[in-house]
């Protein structure tokens, strides 16, 4: 272990240090695949990594993006990057051209570590960033790029570089600001924190196995995937396939992990497919399941344990305090939206418009408060708009609505900028949303409020309608009147768009902003469409 003995505030240092004084050196850190890499093997990798970025100039405090599938390399570039004193900005591989030119000179990267995949997409746009000095690619194309897999292999290892613990080490962008670009910046001290919170929650500890099904490029792939795994000294998988069925089945029996964590979206394609296929349950080894990054329908419960075998439990987490915040089993209450109880070190409260503590079983915005809070945001967007702003308490106000009922359970009531009043009363998309996919008919749904002819703001749904169903007039009649059958009259969707599938993030949210009428609304009292 290179540079272990004074440099422990250092994240890449912290992540490996458990192995090194548990004596788990030559136990396996990650896999990939066949592929794997023990705790000896990374240590090597990324004191290499970080060594050939020193090298190549690469200064503390700058931004180096990682644009890698989740490969065994990518987990060396991004700890690397760390390694040096630098900031990773790990990036999605589906990223467009368009939007990985926005990302990189946003984050004013000075340097990309990039599969060679992917290095198509950066060299579309390379020409536009006079920032960009460097590029590191896994198999380079191109003459001037340098070779990633030589790098690892031969560069000599360096020590890590002394850092404060609050020195910036990750920046993360979350899609949960809408067009507004804003990247989340996390401190060595913040993400360990984080890690205290989640493995106590979790029970993680050597020797486990756990499966995130969240790419790193995300706070919840990033975290549960990579660094508290290493910093618990377990072995995790990483996958780096689009997760289909086939793909997901087969590394879950060959991995046989004791922790499976991925979105709603994926626990709902597995169980759809295994039920279908008469498969048996894939998930009944496992100790425990967690369900992130998007909100759980009621209706998956069920389905889920049927299926996979295995009691999920829903869990709320935001990029700012780089983890869940919230959570608890799913099928311990049967109230909608119902996400637990704050982890460890994690503060929340629910407060009105004026910051003020709202009552039991009231909608208001959650607040956050947690060792593992972020430094703030770059891009100098809107720092005191109510979007999103720290306080100097350190009290995060989240773009989130919230109850909290008689027993202590947080409820989620969907977003503050998705919430709509209708009459002048609140309207939650994510309420709407369940009660339509609980009908046989509809395989998913989201709801915005939109405009009618006279500048009321009516709800309107978004629907992919379920295999053997036929979309029309005669079945939005009958979704208005089931929906009013299941919820206050008032609520009923005015309009209904089918489509055929609903934006999602690269980890499996919804992204109900990038949702916009295509038809012309008519007046809403008249049920038409």
């Amino acid at each position: 272990m290179y540079g272990m003995a004074d440099r422990q505030d250092n994240l890449a240092v912290r992540v490996l240090a458990p192995a090194l004084t548990g004596g788990r050196l030559d136990a396996v850190a990650l896999r990939e695949g066949e592929r794997s890499w023990t705790y000896r093997e990374l240590a090597d990798k990324v004191a290499r990594v970080g060594g050939a970025l020193g090298a190549l100039g690469v200064v503390p405090g700058e931004r180096v993006a990682v644009l890698m599938r989740d490969t065994l390399e990518a987990a060396a570039a991004i700890l690397g990057v760390i390694h040096c004193g630098a900031v990773a900005v790990p990036l999605s591989e589906l990223a467009r051209p368009d939007d990985l030119r926005q990302y990189l000179d946003h984050a004013q990267a000075v340097m990309a570590i990039v599969d060679d995949e992917l290095e198509p997409v950066i060299d579309a746009v390379r020409g536009e960033l006079p920032r960009l000095r460097e590029l590191i690619c896994l198999a380079p194309r191109a003459a001037g790029e340098r070779d990633f897999g030589v790098i690892t292999r031969t560069a000599p290892p360096a020590m890590a570089a002394p850092v404060a613990p609050d020195a910036e080490c990750v920046l993360l962008y979350s899609a949960g600001f809408g067009d507004d670009l804003r990247g989340v910046r996390h401190s060595h001290a913040s993400v360990v924190a984080a890690h205290v919170s989640f493995a106590g929650f979790l029970g993680l500890g050597a020797g486990d196995k756990i499966f995130t099904v969240t790419r790193l490029s995300t706070a919840f792939g990033l975290g549960a995937g990579l660094i508290f795994p290493l910093l618990a000294g377990t072995e995790s998988l990483l996958l780096p396939e689009q997760p289909s069925t086939k793909v997901l089945l087969a590394a879950i029996e060959r991995f046989n992990p004791d922790f499976f964590l991925t979105t709603p979206s994926v626990y709902g394609q597995l169980a759809r497919d295994v039920a279908a296929a008469k498969g048996s349950a894939p998930l009944t080894r496992v100790r425990g399941a967690i369900a992130g990054g998007e909100g759980l329908p009621d209706k998956l419960i069920p389905r889920i344990k049927s299926a996979l075998g295995v009691d999920v439990v829903v869990g709320y987490g935001i990029t700012e305090v780089m983890q869940i915040a919230i959570a608890g089993p799913a099928a311990d209450d049967e109230r909608p939206g119902a996400c637990g109880n704050t982890l460890p070190g994690v503060e929340a409260r629910v407060v009105d418009d004026d910051g003020k503590a709202v009552g039991t079983d009231e909608i208001g915005t959650l607040e956050l408060r947690a060792p593992s809070m972020c430094l703030g945001y770059w891009g100098g967007a809107d720092e005191g708009a109510d979007r999103g702003a720290i306080a100097a308490d350190g009290w995060l106000t989240t773009r989130d609505r919230f109850l909290l009922d008689a027993r202590g359970v947080y409820h989620h009531c969907g977003r503050a900028d998705d919430l709509f009043k209708v009459g002048g009363k609140w309207v939650s998309p994510s309420e709407l949303e369940r009660a339509l996919t609980a009908h046989e008919a509809v395989w998913e749904a989201a709801v915005i409020g939109a405009d009618d002819e006279d500048g009321l703001i009516k709800p309107l749904a978004f629907v992919v309608v379920n295999v053997g169903h036929t979309s029309g007039n005669e079945l939005e009649a009958e979704l208005r009147e089931f929906v009013k059958q299941t919820l206050s009259p008032y609520k009923y969707p005015r309009w209904f768009e089918v489509v055929d599938a609903l934006p999602r993030g690269p980890g499996g949210k919804l992204l109900r902003y990038k949702l916009k009428p295509t038809r012309r609304r008519r007046r809403a009292e008249t049920g038409a469409t």
